[in-house]
């Protein structure tokens, strides 16, 4: 079995926590294998988490960034991806530190299943899509400056938002950004791609739900230019006249030991009675 560890690479903690893993790992007889900036410190081989790669599950250790790095890095491997939380809320993390040795005997195993969540691409201007698994964000560059964005649905204009910005999430993504700005919490089973205006400047202040295969297109209007982010990594600063096109772009599978339903995540990670 081969395993690759992504750890949190600028906290000691979590990085004691990843070689501590991969030494019990090691002795069940798992490959274990991790970035190459992490691999000397982990005392493990490097991967470049190429298709090629053979990895049958990759250990996210940290919060949600962390997940999000390993989503990003590793989407090419088409391994699973198992969280373990080291950090703050964690949604997208389902293990936690005090219960390694247990949840390595059963990921050792094969005491898993697999759970497809979806993935939504953003492109400036016609160029090469970028992939996220949380959201993208278009926001405002200057300060106390509103920005207008004319969306259209599947190529008819729909509405244009005046505010701070608008995010545009998966299912996953429905805890991050989102629910900051106001928006529902979704179910990571569902597909859609949910639309949220950040402060904005009109009543229709509303979510909206559209299906993935249906692409959003956010023209920058007036003379004021926008950010573009994906997953909290900035791609772009599109002037005005720019476009963003945002919409599905399949899915990706995480590993799961069952037993953590979603309403039952929620409940615990806000502490509701």
């Amino acid at each position: 079995m081969r395993i690759a560890v992504v750890p949190h690479e600028d906290r000691e903690r979590t990085l004691s926590l990843a070689r501590s893993l991969a030494a019990e790992a090691r002795s069940r007889g798992v490959e274990m294998l991790a970035p190459p900036e992490t691999a000397p410190a982990l005392e493990v081989e490097p991967t470049d988490f190429s298709a090629d790669a053979g990895l049958d599950l990759v250990l996210a250790i940290g919060g949600d960034g962390t997940v999000l790095k390993a989503v990003r890095i590793s989407r090419d491997a088409k391994a699973p991806i198992f969280g373990i939380n080291d950090g703050g809320l964690g949604f997208l993390a389902e293990g936690a530190p005090r219960d390694l040795p247990h949840l390595l005997d059963r990921l050792v195993s094969g005491g898993w299943h697999t759970s497809e969540r979806m993935v939504l691409s953003a492109s400036v201007n016609g160029g090469t899509p970028v992939v996220g698994i949380n959201d993208v964000v278009i926001e405002k560059v200057e300060n106390q400056r509103i920005i207008r964005l004319a969306l259209s649905v599947d190529g008819d204009p729909f509405t244009t938002y005046r505010g701070d910005g608008v995010v545009i999430a998966t299912a996953t993504g429905s805890t991050a950004y989102n629910l900051s700005a106001g928006g529902p919490l979704v179910d990571p089973a569902l597909d859609l791609l949910l639309v949220t205006p950040v402060a904005p400047h009109s009543l229709f202040a509303r979510s909206m739900v559209f299906p993935p295969d249906r692409p959003l297109r956010f023209d920058v209007a007036a003379n004021r230019s926008v950010a573009v982010g994906v997953d909290g990594i900035e791609i772009a600063t599109v002037p005005p006249g720019g476009s963003v096109m945002v919409k599905g772009a399949g899915h990706v599978s995480f590993a799961s030991l069952g037993g953590r339903s979603f309403p039952a995540a929620v409940k615990n990670k806000f502490s509701l009675e």
